[in-house]
């Protein structure tokens, strides 16, 4: 039997994935900053993102954008998120002080957008965030095993269950 160099992807599949597509873009047009956007600050904060993706194992190539515009594209937005949430985390295990955290509902203009830039670029200086992206997140989970609940009106002790059967099995001869 030969092996299929390309296998088939079941059309339901990739249903699937553009739906769960459309509804992450759904989500993050939430976050996204509605506003007066310039084409400079825009492209000021897009050469700090180029500068922090290869923090996060991806390519430096977001593209710079030749107008202003009033809302984000999602990608953009959805890079954003994705510094912002290494920020909340860094600064909830103190490797940064609250200071360098953002909330992109609050932009609006290009001071907003200004302000992350500037928040970034600090992120960015910082030995020990470089240091907390690279390191594994390890923490262990805390799961406590539940002991079993039982009915002790509907569910028999051990021994009486054997000698059920036995006489459930024993009936029947």
């Amino acid at each position: 039997m030969a092996v299929r160099e390309e296998e088939e992807i079941n059309p339901i599949v990739i249903d699937g994935q553009e739906q769960i597509a459309e509804q992450e873009d759904s989500l993050m047009d939430e976050f996204t900053p509605v506003g007066d956007f310039s084409k400079k600050a825009l492209n000021a904060l897009v050469k700090v993102t180029r500068q922090l993706q290869p923090l996060f194992g991806l390519k430096a190539d977001y593209p710079q954008f030749t107008d202003g515009t009033e809302q984000l594209p999602t990608e953009f937005t959805r890079v954003l998120m994705m510094f912002k949430t290494a920020v909340d985390d860094a600064i909830a295990q103190d490797i940064l002080d609250d200071s360098q955290g953002f909330v992109l509902d609050d932009v609006i203009d290009d001071t907003g957008l200004q302000v992350i830039g500037g928040k970034l670029n600090i992120v960015l200086k910082n030995k020990g965030f470089k240091k907390f992206l690279n390191t594994p997140d390890v923490t262990p989970l805390n799961v406590q095993e539940e002991a079993p609940v039982v009915d002790e009106a509907r569910t028999p002790a051990p021994a009486e269950m054997d000698a059920s059967l036995d006489e459930l099995f024993g009936g029947r001869i």
